[in-house]
């Protein structure tokens, strides 16, 4: 009688999935092995010189130690540590280095357990409380770390690192405020520290302060133009100040120093989408996928913006592969008969949508995207239940259109006149070729109804 309406096919030029429902790009920020080895992750040991501790075995031992310390055999140092804290256990110094040499050797609960043993013993050995306040910070103990970190800033108030490091303890404990301040002074203290910068930078992202974060950022990237991080932070900083185009470049700067980061060019894939550059975003996640491809919500991206490019066996693909991680994902399901119905597959179309219902039957997409698919298949008296329930809360004049022509193929002329008069009553022009077939059908129903 009529061909398929145009509204009833799904749109193609937007996804036929909303990208930001899939699994969420996260960024841990905080760059802890970059930081630590940036700054200096623990002072420079200078071993104690051998003095006189009335016994030969003791300075022989320290000899060994401090030997083994400058040529960096760690194993030989703590070997030899151990036994002289065991023969002379009052003697800070060599629990320093015990906790130096444990620190260079992985074995953090031990050098924790050295530090504090100097501390016991000289409580305001200024190196003492810093490297131990740094490794509690690796081994996430922060508001531990925080308190050697303070008495190590009070010891030596000019210390550039004891106040960052403080600062960074106490931005892992949420005191803002006073992470802040502490960042402030260790860019006073030492303005052409690249780190403090980008951490101030990092903290004021983190506060939304997108104008400030930029600016440190900024400073980062000049003092050292290998701080790739400095790069990401900028492009996060004018993301958040819908520089949509200054922060894709800041992404491909970032990305041409870190090209394996690939949740970062998953992420610089969605700035393009939201800008309309398909082919792009299309481009970086292909790479992403090259080097990546169990991220999550990559291979639904790729189902995305495959779909928008008209691609639609590839998107078929990518959905197929995206719901092999997570079956239970309605609305994946309702994308996958999406573009199964722009491939004219029907029946797999419909048991895509019946499967997106069956897990939210409140998804009002995938009960468009069944009754699409039972029209398409001619299914008329299958489809008017759907139809009239959307039509409760008609999205668009189109669905008592579509309404309209199911009564009319199924002969049932009144509820046909109804619903084509209720569609040219609302349309207004919006679909100008399905109000004409309207006008036409409708007329000659009334013709009909009249004999």
């Amino acid at each position: 009688m009529m061909s398929a309406p145009a509204f009833l096919q799904p749109a193609t030029a937007k996804p036929g999935r909303k990208t930001k429902s899939r699994a969420q790009l996260i960024f841990l920020f905080l760059l802890t092995a970059l930081l630590a080895g940036c700054a200096g992750l623990h002072a420079q040991n200078p071993a104690p010189a051998v003095q006189d501790y009335n016994s030969p075995d003791v300075n022989k031992l320290l000899q060994a130690a401090q030997d083994a310390l400058n040529e960096k055999r760690f194993d030989s140092a703590a070997t030899a540590l151990e036994k002289v804290v065991k023969l002379q256990p009052g003697l800070a110094p060599a629990w320093f280095n015990l906790g130096y040499a444990y620190t260079a050797l992985g074995r953090k609960d031990a050098a924790v357990a050295a530090y504090q043993k100097t501390l016991d013993l000289k409580p305001d050995l200024f190196q003492a409380q810093l490297n131990l306040g740094i490794i509690l910070m690796e081994m996430n103990r922060a508001p531990e770390a925080a308190e050697h970190l303070e008495k190590a800033a009070s010891l030596k108030p000019d210390s550039h690192r004891a106040h960052l490091y403080f600062a960074r303890a106490l931005a892992a404990e949420k005191k803002t405020a006073e992470a802040e301040k502490e960042f402030q002074e260790a860019v006073r203290l030492d303005p052409a520290s690249a780190i403090a910068n980008f951490d101030l930078g990092q903290l004021y992202l983190n506060e939304k302060k997108f104008g400030a974060a930029q600016a440190f950022f900024a400073k980062a990237a000049q003092l050292d133009p290998k701080l790739a991080q400095a790069q990401l932070g900028l492009a996060l900083a004018a993301e958040g100040m819908k520089s949509p185009e200054e922060a894709a470049k800041y992404f491909e700067t970032y990305l041409a120093a870190q090209p394996d980061d690939a949740e970062t060019r998953f992420h610089l894939a969605k700035v393009y989408l939201g800008m309309g550059k398909n082919d792009q975003a299309l481009s970086c996640l292909e790479t992403a996928y090259q080097s990546k491809p169990g991220l999550p919500g990559l291979a639904a991206a790729l189902g995305d913006v495959y779909a928008l490019l008209g691609k639609f066996p590839d998107s078929e693909k990518f959905y197929r592969q995206a719901l092999t991680a997570t079956p239970d994902d309605s609305d994946l399901h309702r994308a996958l008969g999406r573009t199964l119905l722009e491939e004219k597959k029907y029946p797999d179309a419909e048991a895509e949508f019946r499967s997106a219902l069956k897990l939210d039957p409140k998804n009002r997409e995938a009960l468009k995207g069944l009754a699409s698919s039972l029209y398409l298949e001619k299914r008329y008296a299958d489809v008017i239940p759907l139809y009239e329930a959307l039509a409760q809360a008609p999205d668009s004049p189109g669905v008592f259109f579509l309404l309209a022509t199911c009564y009319d193929h199924l002969h049932i002329k009144p509820k046909a006149l109804e619903n084509y008069e209720r569609f040219l009553d609302l349309s207004h022009g919006q679909n100008p070729d399905q109000e004409w077939q309207a006008r036409q059908r409708a007329k000659l129903i009334r013709d009909e109804l009249k004999r």
